[in-house]
């Protein structure tokens, strides 16, 4: 279960990073999404994750950080997003799920 708590707590780091940076004006977002897509790949190293579960993740993690800085960027607001926040929640749900599975592989060997 240690394992499972440092992914999560790596790939959200990198998530809120990434989000506060999008959040800017003008910030550069190719880069950015890219480089959490490729740590998002990388989390699941150590488990039995083969392509299919770390695109999964990586993919998770790009679309939880953009969505995140889209309700950064309007909390607040007259018209808060509340769609947003929903595949925020869900996005990051997923992402949890996804991780605790690998994990759980990875103990069992």
């Amino acid at each position: 279960m240690p394992g499972f708590l440092l992914r999560t707590c790596l790939l959200l780091a990198v998530e809120v990073g990434a989000a506060l940076l999008l959040s800017e004006a003008g910030a550069p977002w190719i880069p950015v999404l890219l480089a959490v897509f490729v740590i998002g790949s990388a989390v699941p190293h150590g488990t039995q994750g083969e392509f299919t579960a770390r695109f999964l993740v990586a993919l998770v993690a790009v679309g939880a950080a953009r969505l995140a800085a889209t309700v950064w960027e309007q909390y607040g607001g007259p018209a808060e997003p509340l769609a947003a926040r929903a595949g925020l929640a869900a996005l990051l749900l997923l992402q949890t799920v996804t991780l605790l599975r690998l994990s759980r592989g990875a103990s069992r060997r």
